[in-house]
């Protein structure tokens, strides 16, 4: 039976605890992952890990934004079209106020989730973003074990114009860039295995979201 083994944002900034953005109970997570990578190594035939990845000034960063009084708004405020509309709050760059106002639009049309200011995280380059620690050994250990095969490593978020918590999509596409569309060159490496085997964070967002979006092409049944 062919296994892929499935990874999402095992990253320090949601797994260690002094990470920007940490989780509860990913250290734990974390351990039991590179426990199971460790233990089964002979059956995994691909890993593929996920890395979150910001710019600084992404929209979801509060540094994007200013507020009424021209000051930068509190990390975790909810920014809504109607907020936008009654100028509450606008971008600190005025030349893509209607660049953001139609991601507004189109982020509440479709009503997976709305725009939350989250703590710099997984920022392009640094600690944050890298793969925890236990789960980078387990997985390193994996490629020595396996000779000539490697670990794929996918990164998202890279647009800075549209939040992406699905591995598979951005919330809201941008036409002129192919990162925020569909990912269907990894959704067919997937449909390689018999079996996928899923394990990160976090279930409310990044990994529900994308178990939510691979399950709409790969049988559910194909998923551990």
């Amino acid at each position: 039976m062919n296994n892929a083994l499935l990874l999402v944002d095992m990253q320090n900034d949601f797994c260690t605890p002094e990470g920007s953005l940490y989780i509860p109970g990913s250290v734990e997570n974390c351990t039991n992952t590179a426990r199971f990578i460790q233990k089964n190594s002979e059956y995994i035939h691909s890993i593929y890990a996920t890395f979150d990845c910001h710019c600084t000034y992404h929209i979801a960063h509060a540094v994007f934004w200013r507020d009424v009084n021209g000051n930068i708004p509190p990390d975790y405020t909810e920014i809504t079209y109607a907020d936008y509309s009654r100028g509450k709050y606008r971008p600190v760059d005025p030349s893509v106020e209607k660049r953001v106002e139609k991601y507004l639009q189109e982020l509440e049309a479709r009503g997976r989730y709305s725009l939350i200011l989250w703590p710099p995280h997984c920022l392009m380059g640094s600690y944050g973003m890298m793969l925890e620690k236990q789960v980078w050994e387990a997985g390193h250990a994996w490629e020595l074990s396996r000779p000539m095969l490697k670990a794929y490593f996918i990164m998202k978020s890279l647009n800075a114009y549209t939040e992406h918590y699905s591995v598979l999509q951005s919330e809201v596409p941008d036409p002129d860039d192919p990162s925020t569309h569909m990912n269907f060159y990894l959704i067919n490496r997937l449909k390689r295995a018999d079996r996928i085997i899923v394990a990160g964070e976090a279930l409310s967002h990044c990994l529900g979201q994308t178990i939510r979006d691979l399950t709409a092409y790969i049988p559910p049944s194909s998923f551990v």
